[in-house]
């Protein structure tokens, strides 16, 4: 499912390697599993409650609370409940080559 509400608040080149986002969910929605490569991520659900699931862990987070995603690992955030969820993405990497995407370095 695609995710409207979802929008960057910083990224190079106005930061050196963080990114910034804030993301809604609907009832029933979720990000999509995607992997922190060479990335740490922390979460902080604004409104709501998130389901994360990291690797094999699923826990619930709720209003200001902080999820950290550790590097290279395999997450989605979903929205198990009956109203919106609204959360902050912040991701750095931690190598030398930022290039999005680029799996090489």
């Amino acid at each position: 499912m695609a995710i409207d509400g979802k929008r960057s608040l910083l990224k190079p080149p106005f930061s050196e390697r963080l990114r910034s986002g804030s993301v809604v969910l609907g009832p029933g929605e979720e990000i999509g599993e995607h992997r922190t490569d060479g990335k740490e991520e922390a979460i902080i659900v604004l409104r709501g409650t998130a389901t994360v699931i990291c690797e094999e862990e699923k826990f619930a987070v709720g209003e200001k609370q902080l999820a950290y995603i550790p590097r290279d690992k395999t997450h989605n955030v979903l929205n198990e409940t009956d109203s919106s969820v609204e959360y902050v993405y912040i991701t750095t990497s931690l190598s030398d080559g930022d290039i999005p995407h680029d799996h090489h370095h």
